[in-house]
């Protein structure tokens, strides 16, 4: 065998090496299963939960806890550019949309058209802001806001220069928000928010967050701007001073909740244990067809059909490596945890053990005896098939078994 071929069998055996390596990980990637509510979270008779809100779908819970509106400039839909000066001296309430979104967007619209009706006596104004200034343009928020009747006295329609939504929604509101990326960015979902209508005093204060479809909630802030009662307690922002214990508490908990690993990687990366498991069952359908051709005596087909397998074989490493390396990079985790219990645990992690063994014997045996084909030494090249194909079939086979068990169970 010339010296290229050599260099190139031992690449292939170095690599198969990693694969084993990075599959052993799997056995130990975090398993654990989720922790029961601490017994201090377990709340009194008149107490609450604190607001929280979140900044992206990978951050955990922080209390909600704004106080005035920073100074701010934003274009509502006739052109206008307005302040936070020219809305004071009135109390007005605040949410958030964006034009691309089919549903929550206008459900919540139709809610503040149909409120506002109901608070027609109360000198206020109502501001909808939406989550993506780049695209809602100020024509394209003015066609919004006429589908919803909005008069520009009464209700703006705002849009503006982005860094400065971003910046009135995360720092000045504290709303959860946050711009969909990977395989959550679907058409129409291309941002993720919250339905909470926000109302600030004549003077620019929050006084409190209203979720605009919980009629409880909405009757709620009817009777505040009535002037009917003042705020609640459970719908004001957070002073953390008073509730530093039962804040504390909940944090600690929030932190127990799982994020699925998944759900952080991208669009491509996800893609990956799908195009894996087609690999394994690729590489069993030529080591069968392989297995057939030999036992047909087409030797010269059962030597191209084992060399595309070996072949398959070698792209599913560089797949494998690819996930797992964004697994790291963008989750921090070593392998997806298999979350079932019961008898399928024992099973699953029974096929998986006995898996990654035999996964790390494949790529010896099977440059040996392919080596030994190349060279045509029949009988040692036999004697090595034996052995070869019944393990390297088995390690196709139950990848797909893994990858089934582990993603579609």
């Amino acid at each position: 065998m010339n010296s290229s071929r050599w260099q190139v069998l031992s690449l292939c055996l170095v690599a198969y090496c990693l694969l084993a390596c990075m599959t052993c990980g799997e056995l130990f990637a975090d398993d654990e299963a989720p922790a029961e509510i601490p017994e201090n979270q377990v709340l009194e008779p008149g107490e609450t939960l604190p607001l929280t809100y979140r900044r992206s779908a990978y951050d955990q819970p922080q209390v909600w806890n704004p106080d005035e509106v920073d100074d701010f400039t934003l274009v509502d839909q006739t052109g206008e550019e307005f302040t936070k000066e020219d809305l004071l001296g009135k109390p007005w309430i605040v949410n958030f949309i964006f034009a691309q979104c089919p549903h929550q967007c206008p459900m919540t619209s139709r809610m503040m058209m149909e409120f506002d009706k109901t608070v027609s006596d109360v000198d206020m104004r109502m501001v909808t802001i939406t989550v993506n200034p780049e695209e809602d343009t100020v024509e394209i928020m003015r066609k919004y806001a006429d589908i919803w009747e909005a008069d520009p006295k009464r209700w703006l329609f705002a849009t503006g220069d982005p860094v400065q939504v971003w910046k009135l929604i995360r720092e000045g509101f504290k709303v959860t928000a946050w711009e969909n990326v990977g395989t959550a960015r679907q058409p129409g979902m291309e941002f993720a928010h919250d339905n909470n209508i926000i109302h600030v005093d004549a003077a620019g204060k929050i006084l409190g967050r209203y979720n605009s479809i919980d009629p409880k909630e909405m009757s709620v802030l009817r009777r505040v701007l009535k002037g009917d009662i003042e705020t609640p307690d459970e719908y004001r922002p957070v002073v953390i001073e008073a509730r530093e214990a039962q804040q504390a508490s909940v944090l600690e908990y929030m932190k127990t909740v799982k994020v699925d690993p998944l759900a952080k990687l991208p669009y491509w990366a996800n893609r990956l244990p799908a195009t894996n498991a087609m690999l394994n069952a690729l590489a069993t359908l030529l080591l069968m067809l392989g297995y057939t051709a030999i036992k047909a005596k087409l030797t010269g087909l059962h030597k191209k059909l084992m060399l595309y397998a070996f072949g398959v074989s070698c792209v599913f490493l560089i797949s494998y490596l690819a996930y797992h390396f964004a697994l790291h990079h963008y989750a921090g985790v070593r392998g997806k945890p298999f979350e079932q219990t019961g008898t399928i645990r024992t099973v699953y992690f029974s096929i998986l053990i006995s898996h990654v063994i035999l996964a790390a014997m494949v790529p010896v045996l099977a440059l040996v005896t392919i080596t030994k084909g190349l060279r045509q030494n029949w009988e040692s090249h036999r004697k090595w098939a034996k052995v070869t194909f019944p393990i390297w079939l088995y390690v196709s086979i139950t990848g797909v078994i893994i990858y089934w068990m582990l993603y579609k169970l």
